[in-house]
C-alpha cells in the first residue's frame, strides 16, 4: 500500500497534475499483448488528461489487495489468479467508490463490471468458418491456449462454443484442448509431441504469439509445412512473412492497443458522467498472406 501511494505521488509531482488518477492492474511478467495495451492507454490518457500507474495484478500482491486505499480514482483491471479472490478485492473497490472496468477477461460477480475487450464467442465463430475452408471432413481440430494468453484461456469453452456451433457435425470429435504455460520453449515441445504422436492430425490453432513462432519453426524444422494447417495468433514480421509464403494459414490478430485506449475512454467516461456503455468489443482481424 505505500508502495503504491509512493508511485501516485510520485508521478504527479513530476508532470502537471492530471484531473484524475487511475490505476492499471496488468498480470506480471508482462508480455507483447500487455505492453501494446499499456501503450494504448498511454496514448489515451494524455487525450483525456488523467494521470496512469501500472501495477501487478496478482492477488498476492499488496499492491491489488490494498488498491482501494491507496487514492486512485478508478481501476482498469486484467483479472488473473483466483477468480473467487479476485472478485472479492474488485467488489470491495466497487463498495469503495472507486469503478472497475475489466479488460479482455469477465469475471461474474452481483456488480455490473463494465467490460472492454473481445469477444471470444465471435473469435471462435470466425476460427471456425475458416478452418472449415482448409481442412476436409470430417475435421479434428486441436486448439493450443497460453498462460501467456490468459484472455483467451480463460474463456476457452467461449472459443470452442464458436467454432461448435459454426462446424457442427463436421467435427470428427469435440475440439482437442491443450495448454502451455509461461515457458516460450513449452510450445515447441508441444508441437513436437504432438506431430509425432498424432499423424492423423490436420489442424492446430494458437492463441498466443509466441507459441505461434515456436510452434512454426518445429513444423519448419521437421518439413511437415503443408501437412498440418496453422491458424497462428498476432503479427510480427516473422508472421507476416509466413503468412506471404503460404507456410501458415491465417494468423488472428486482435488489438490491444485498442483495448488499452478504450478501456481509458470508457473510464474517463464513468468517472466525468458516473456512467458509460457497459460493453466495448475492440474486435479482432484474422490475416491471410499476400496472396489472398
Amino acid at each position: 500500500m505505500i508502495s503504491l501511494s509512493h508511485e501516485i505521488s510520485s508521478d504527479e509531482d513530476t508532470v502537471e497534475p492530471r484531473e484524475r488518477h487511475i490505476g492499471v492492474f496488468l498480470p506480471s511478467p508482462g508480455s507483447l499483448f500487455f505492453d501494446e495495451i499499456r501503450e494504448g492507454a498511454e496514448a489515451a490518457a494524455s487525450e483525456y488528461n488523467v494521470g496512469l500507474s501500472f501495477h501487478s495484478i496478482n492477488t498476492d500482491d499488496p499492491e491489488f489487495l490494498f488498491a482501494r486505499y491507496s487514492g486512485i480514482d478508478g481501476a482498469i483491471i486484467h483479472p488473473y489468479g483466483d477468480e473467487a479472490e479476485m472478485r472479492r478485492c474488485m467488489d470491495e473497490l466497487e463498495e469503495a467508490g472507486i469503478p472497475v472496468v475489466l479488460i479482455e477477461r469477465g469475471v461474474p460477480s452481483d456488480w455490473p463490471f463494465t467490460f472492454v475487450g473481445t469477444n471470444n464467442f465471435d473469435m471462435g465463430r470466425r476460427i471456425g468458418a475458416l478452418v472449415g475452408t482448409l481442412i476436409d471432413d470430417p475435421m479434428r481440430l486441436t486448439v493450443v491456449y497460453s498462460e501467456k494468453s490468459p484472455g483467451v484461456a480463460s474463456e476457452k469453452e467461449l472459443v470452442e462454443l464458436g467454432i461448435t456451433t459454426v462446424l457442427g457435425d463436421r467435427l470428427a470429435a469435440p475440439v482437442e484442448r491443450r495448454q502451455t504455460g509461461l515457458n516460450p520453449l513449452d510450445a515447441e515441445a508441444l508441437t513436437y509431441q504432438l506431430l509425432r504422436n498424432d499423424p492423423d492430425l490436420k489442424c492446430l490453432v494458437f492463441t498466443d504469439t509466441n507459441d505461434t513462432l515456436a510452434a512454426m519453426q518445429v513444423i519448419v524444422d521437421l518439413n511437415m509445412v503443408g501437412r498440418v494447417q496453422v491458424v497462428g495468433f498476432g503479427l510480427t514480421d516473422i508472421i507476416r512473412d509466413y503468412l506471404d509464403q503460404e507456410v501458415m494459414a491465417a494468423s488472428i490478430v486482435v488489438k490491444p492497443q485498442v483495448i488499452g485506449t478504450q478501456a481509458v475512454r470508457v473510464m474517463t467516461e464513468l468517472l466525468r458522467d458516473g456512467y458509460s456503455a457497459g460493453y466495448v468489443d475492440t474486435g479482432f482481424d484474422i490475416v491471410k498472406g499476400s496472396g489472398e
